[in-house]
This record gives structure tokens, C-alpha cells and sequence, in this order.
């Protein structure tokens, strides 16, 4: 495989695909999904310094894209019992979380 991404004509802003290398045992793409803070989320959290700056993330092991249904590439090898997990990490505050 020599892209690691998805394109995807569906995927909504802060939405993208990604996947870990080939050579990886631990292969997988990752739905991730990012909000980052506006400049109305500045002035309403001084943890934030930056527009842009993500506020939350969530990732999420996926064999197809939940946008536009294609499999995607190199899923036939992942051994789907064990495959789906997910974190979410939340960084609008001073210390951030991971669930």
C-alpha cells in the first residue's frame, strides 16, 4: 500500500482516515474525528492558545469508510476478533484526558 489515507468525497470537515504502515503487526486505519477551536471557543476556554488547536479527538479502529462504504485496502489480514477499539482524548483543559 502506498498511501496511507482514504479519499473520500463524503468525509465532512475534521473527519479523515488513516492507517498504520504495512510492515506494522498491529495494522489498522483509524476513523478520526477532531474539533478544533474557532476563535469563539478561544475567548470561552483560556486553556486554548491557538485557532486550530484540536479540543477533542476521537479515533476509532474501522475496516470500511462509514461515508462511503469502500473496504478499505489491507483489512483482509486483520484478525477482526480483536479489532474496534477506540479512545478519545479531550484536550480543552489544562490537563488533558484519555477515555
Amino acid at each position: 500500500m502506498n498511501n496511507n489515507t482514504h479519499e473520500c468525497n463524503y468525509l465532512p470537515e475534521g473527519v479523515f482516515l488513516e492507517s498504520s504502515k504495512d510492515e506494522d503487526p498491529e495494522f489498522s486505519w483509524l476513523l478520526y474525528i477532531k474539533r478544533e477551536a474557532s476563535e469563539s471557543d478561544l475567548e470561552e476556554n483560556h486553556y486554548l492558545e491557538n485557532e486550530g488547536d484540536p479540543i477533542w479527538t476521537t479515533m476509532l479502529e474501522v475496516i470500511f469508510c462509514p461515508y462511503c462504504g469502500e473496504k478499505l485496502p489491507g483489512t483482509e489480514k486483520i484478525n477482526k476478533k480483536s479489532y474496534g477499539k477506540f479512545s478519545h482524548i479531550d484536550s480543552g483543559s489544562w490537563s488533558g484526558k484519555v477515555f
